[in-house]
């Protein structure tokens, strides 16, 4: 019964855990880009129509590596082949150019410019719209709202540490080195954490990681800031901001 305690408080904490964001959207330039897309989109529509069907096998070209299916690569060989017989009949044939190969080359490019320009204004609404985001759901938050969601997140990971040292390791708090899921808004653990990380923290050098790390080796773990800045080299100055990111995990 005992070890269900830290069990618990880590459960509670993990329930009301905050969810992933993303920075700003400047909604302005989304819409003027959403604008910018429609519009070259009826450009790229209406392409082998302007083009007297000669664009049609690009243009399918560029629907089929958006969207891969059979009746789009069906409809690149069919225009395909019938410029290629227009142009056959035309160009294949003697001086001067016969009345069937002319009225050919006619027929054939009419289907290719419209039949593939109407084709394009059917699937025009699949190619280009964005994809779905299947991803996990993020939040909007402006700098504050991002700064204060990392503070409440560090302070949920030393509840955590504070609760469940074994569980903090697995979690990977405080070891951005290390692959894991768990958010702990930029926790540095001083008494596991590589030689790099350490000196990514705010006053710490070079030589007072290597400090550090020496005096876990031999004397074992900090468990406290205060500790740390006795027998380290640090300047006091910088306490206040390690105190906001370094925790001690047995």
């Amino acid at each position: 019964m005992a070890g269900a305690a830290p069990r618990h408080a880590w459960e509670s904490s993990s329930m009301t855990a905050l969810g992933p964001y993303a920075p700003p959207v400047n909604e302005v330039k989304a819409r003027n880009r959403r604008r910018l897309v429609q519009i070259g989109s009826y450009i790229w529509a209406f392409a082998p129509l302007l083009t007297c069907g000669y664009a049609a096998p690009i243009v399918f070209g560029m629907a089929l590596g958006r969207r891969r299916d059979t009746l789009t690569l069906a409809a690149l060989i069919v225009h395909s082949a019938l410029i290629l017989v227009g142009c056959f009949a035309v160009f294949g044939s003697g001086d001067p150019i016969p009345t069937w190969a002319v009225a050919t080359f006619g027929t054939t490019m009419a289907l290719a410019g419209f039949g593939s320009t109407a084709h394009l204004l059917v699937i025009r609404p699949v190619v280009w719209t964005p994809p779905a985001n299947t991803g996990v759901p993020v939040a909007r938050l402006s700098s504050m709202e991002v700064v204060d969601r990392a503070r409440r997140l560090r302070d949920q990971a030393r509840r955590t540490a504070e609760a469940d040292p074994m569980l903090a390791k697995r979690l990977g708090i405080g070891r951005p080195d290390l692959p894991r899921q768990f958010d702990d808004g930029g926790l540095v653990d001083l008494n596991h954490a590589p030689l790099q990380v350490l000196m990514s923290l705010p006053g710490v050098t070079e030589r007072s990681a290597r400090q550090i790390q020496s005096w876990v080796e031999q004397s074992g773990p900090f468990g406290s800031l205060g500790e740390v800045m006795l027998v380290i080299e640090i300047s006091p100055t910088f306490e206040h901001h390690l105190r906001e990111y370094c925790v001690f995990i047995p």
